[in-house]
């Protein structure tokens, strides 16, 4: 129960960074409120197994309590170590994405800056994959030699962190969430497409999403760690 689990997660890191906001005595109101500005590096999005991508941002001050910040993430065979640790990795994987996020500072202090966040993000990720399986929006099962893909998904994420500083300049920025997700999959230029068993595989196996065509909808869920400089 992979999702009970990252939702188990989730809910118990946003307690937990909540009674560490809720310990902080220094309001925002009695902080400097001069406005700030950051560049992020999110350390862990270029080690995703599946669809990995280095990611950066930037966020503004734009009110004592309010930042607004862009993430960009790009990523392809080139630039992955996903090649070194799985052997079946597609050489022409692709993967751009954007997110827009508005943060509201909940706590802050010296040491940290608690806050809750609404995220929007489009994945646009396109490969070519070899000697698979799909199952098209017609029905049915196939295997084929080879077949262009492309992945689009779009949704939000309410997500809870805190900025955490090192430093004057440098500082670690923890985020988890949960939000909706819409993922539309493709398949084209099939070569070699032959009719074949159905493998079932676990509702909640992770790598579902390169074998069914369609739109689906469902839960999405968002954790990561940035490193920001200011």
């Amino acid at each position: 129960m992979n999702h009970l689990r990252k939702i188990f997660i989730s809910l118990t890191i946003i307690l937990s960074i909540l009674n560490l906001n809720a310990q902080e005595n220094v309001n925002i109101k009695d902080s400097h409120t001069k406005n700030e500005s950051c560049f992020t590096f999110d350390i862990f999005s270029s080690l995703n197994k599946y669809s990995p991508r280095w990611r950066v941002g930037y966020i503004q001050d734009i009110h004592p309590k309010w930042k607004i910040g862009f993430n960009f993430g790009y990523g392809n065979e080139n630039i992955s170590y996903t090649q070194y640790i799985d052997k079946n990795f597609e050489e022409d994987y692709k993967l751009w994405e954007i997110r827009p996020e508005l943060y509201y500072v909940i706590k802050q202090s010296q040491k940290a800056t608690g806050y809750c966040s609404f995220e929007l993000y489009y994945i646009h990720h396109t490969d070519v994959f070899h000697n698979l399986s799909y199952a098209p929006t017609g029905g049915g099962y196939f295997s084929y030699d080879q077949a262009d893909y492309l992945r689009q998904k779009y949704g939000f994420n309410f997500n809870i962190g805190t900025f955490s500083n090192l430093g004057r300049k440098l500082g670690l920025n923890f985020y988890t969430g949960l939000g909706l997700k819409i993922r539309n999959n493709s398949f084209s230029n099939i070569i070699n497409p032959m009719p074949t068993e159905y493998f079932e595989r676990d509702m909640y196996d992770d790598f579902e999403f390169r074998e069914k065509e369609g739109v689906k909808a469902g839960f999405n869920f968002s954790i990561g760690l940035k490193l920001f400089i200011k």
